[in-house]
């Protein structure tokens, strides 16, 4: 049985966490439906709850209100987790938020995005075939919302997939680190939701243009599926391949 650890970085205010329930329990959902059978344990990274690094099979950082670039002590805490935990070999994914914080801590950048906000469903050209892809797609179609987005990637890290206005969507760094600057957890409805309640943040034609792009085909469950292949697959000692990152001073 799979045991992953999410590292909760941000939380949902109460008055909008229903129906669908905080951050950790979207995650959840999105991953008990693509296998009953992985366990989880919950850690508040806000609160610098930090897990120890053989206390689960994988670790998960979630998406954020926060800005991965702010350097506020949790976030300080959380990259040195990270870059410890990538310098040991252990598996992580990093969604949104936890993508960005992830490749900042070891050795990219991570900015607001100067087009403005990403709301909608997001259309993904796929750079590579891994054998943990799979079922195997031609394209990944994910919803997003986001602000800030990685600007640059370290040496070693490998786009996976990418468009013009994120060209960075989704990287792997060495070979026990998956993440990806969309939301495989979230759900049309819960887009809407979520929309509504920051609607202060967006003009009313990006409004519009997301509420039409929600009509799309997505692929969530795809890319769910190919994050548990991902930290379940087994990669022969002679073959992995882990950053060591120094701190990052920003």
């Amino acid at each position: 049985m799979t045991h992953i650890g999410i590292l909760q970085c941000g939380a949902l205010d109460e008055d909008i966490q229903d129906p669908y329930g905080d951050i950790p329990d979207m995650v959840v959902s999105a991953f008990l439906r693509n296998d009953p059978g992985i366990q989880f344990s919950m850690f508040d990274a806000i609160n610098d709850e930090l897990p120890e690094l053989d206390s689960c099979d994988a670790f998960l950082l979630t998406g954020s209100t926060s800005s991965s670039y702010e350097r506020t002590p949790w976030i300080l805490t959380l990259e040195d987790f990270v870059r410890e935990a990538a310098r040991t070999g252990k598996k992580m994914l990093g969604i949104c938020f936890g993508h960005q914080l992830i490749t900042q801590a070891l050795g990219g950048k991570v900015e607001p995005c100067e087009r403005g906000w990403a709301l909608g469903t997001g259309f993904y050209e796929l750079t590579t075939q891994k054998s943990w892809m799979n079922p195997p797609l031609g394209k990944l179609d994910i919803l997003v919302l986001h602000r800030d987005q990685v600007s640059s990637i370290p040496a070693k890290s490998k786009v996976i997939a990418q468009s013009q206005f994120c060209p960075y969507f989704m990287l792997q760094h060495g070979t026990n680190i998956l993440t990806t600057q969309g939301h495989p957890e979230f759900t049309p409805e819960i887009l809407r939701h979520l929309t509504d309640a920051n609607i202060d943040n967006f003009t009313s034609n990006k409004i519009r243009e997301a509420l039409t792009s929600l009509n799309a085909s997505i692929d969530s469950d795809v890319l769910v599926n190919w994050m548990i292949n991902f930290i379940n697959k087994e990669t022969p000692k002679r073959n992995a391949q882990y950053i060591n990152a120094p701190a990052q001073t920003l």
